[in-house]
């Protein structure tokens, strides 16, 4: 990283600019080795892990803390059984939310790209990428989360090239944009 900081700073100051990406990057390869029924598979998994949490939450919690603890174990435990149960209307939902997610990532990163014009070479790929994604978050949002077979793993593919290329990005820009400069209410960038 250089004059810009370390790999410490870098993710502290972009640890959500980095969410999107990582997701994008775990859902297509979801849609890549598990193309048929992917959406539900991953209810499914978030579903037991949510029964597990709750239930070692409220095993290791019962002689030891109070009402409050084991409301959190009751309440974790029946969100993984309404993510067993109905998990085809929950897959629904998490596909608007990545998807509306992926959109307000890119709004936020052209922005991004727009505060290094001039200071980048790379400007034109940071709106492209920016683009793609942005592109992409609609589709997400609008089409039918059965998609299977090869478009399911052609979109997992794609999905998993733009959150590797958006993490690169996120990258360049902290990169190219200088350093940033906490004033105290917001981060700003140094001139």
């Amino acid at each position: 990283m250089g004059a810009n900081g370390s790999l410490k700073d870098f993710l502290k100051k972009n640890s959500k600019n980095l969410v999107v990406p990582v997701i994008l990057i775990v859902i297509g390869l979801f849609m890549v080795f598990h193309p048929v029924g992917w959406v539900n598979l991953i209810v499914k998994i978030v579903g037991i892990l949510f029964v597990a949490a709750g239930v070692l939450l409220g095993c290791s919690t019962i002689s030891r803390l109070g009402s409050p603890t084991m409301a959190a174990a009751i309440i974790l435990v029946l969100l993984g059984i309404l993510c067993l149960a109905i998990s085809d209307r929950i897959a629904d939902l998490i596909l608007i939310v990545i998807g509306v997610s992926m959109i307000a990532n890119s709004v936020m990163s052209i922005h991004d790209a727009y505060v290094v014009k001039g200071k980048s070479d790379h400007f034109i790929a940071y709106i492209i990428n920016d683009i793609v994604t942005l592109v992409l978050g609609i589709i997400l949002i609008f089409v039918p989360k059965g998609i299977e077979g090869a478009f399911a793993i052609t979109i997992g593919v794609v999905l998993c090239v733009i959150g590797v290329s958006n993490i690169i990005t996120v990258f360049r820009v902290f990169r190219d944009g200088g350093r940033y400069i906490d004033d105290g209410s917001d981060v700003v960038w140094e001139e």
